[in-house]
């Protein structure tokens, strides 16, 4: 989901294992790792030096994206946190440009209000590993209509993502089928019918 470009900018980058698989892939020319705890980035210097890449890959002891020289062409990555957090990092910050996002929790709140505050996406994918499923999406600034399915499902995941999707969407759909009808989960029965009649349609036209 990481397009080619100048530089990328990894927020919460740990051990710095994404910009550096990114600059070894050339997608990236250079890169900044970011974190806001020194101790993770020791590693990261560690790593660094072993995949050759010291005079392309800048770490950051900081918060969020408080750095300075942001540029609208950079693309900043968020993963491995949960969506809320997220989404007090894009809060925090003046910078807008292409936003890449695989958080572990609170998907579907994330991207509601990425799009209420002015955010779209142009696709997103599923993958799954060791059962826990992974959910990435590429966002940039401007105004495009989400429907509902966009924002519950992610743009044209059912189609990216086929597979790993449809599995995913059984166990889910399962269980909000099981839960009291007082649960408020439940009250997303309706557009994940929706969804299942798609996922009924494509598997009776393939």
């Amino acid at each position: 989901m990481v397009p080619r470009c100048e530089r990328v900018i990894d927020v919460g980058t740990d051990h710095a294992l994404v910009p550096i698989a990114l600059l070894s892939r050339d997608i990236a020319d250079y890169a900044v790792g970011i974190d806001k705890s020194p101790l993770p980035l020791g590693q990261a210097i560690v790593n660094r030096h072993n995949a050759q890449v010291t005079d392309r890959l800048v770490l950051q002891c900081a918060d969020g994206l408080a750095i300075d020289g942001l540029q609208e062409r950079d693309v900043v990555i968020m993963a491995g946190m949960g969506g809320r957090t997220m989404q007090e990092v894009i809060r925090n910050t003046t910078w807008r440009g292409t936003l890449v996002l695989q958080p572990n929790r609170d998907v579907a709140n994330l991207r509601a209000w990425l799009v209420e505050n002015g955010w779209y996406s142009d696709g997103e994918t599923i993958i799954v590993e060791r059962k826990q499923y992974f959910w990435t999406s590429r966002w940039h600034r401007g105004k495009q209509v989400a429907s509902t399915m966009d924002v519950e499902f992610g743009v044209q995941t059912h189609l990216r993502s086929a597979g790993v999707f449809a599995e995913w969407f059984v166990k889910e759909y399962g269980r909000l089928q099981t839960l009291p009808a007082q649960a408020i989960d439940r009250q997303k029965l309706p557009v994940y019918k929706e969804m299942a009649s798609r996922l009924s349609n494509l598997k009776n036209l393939g």
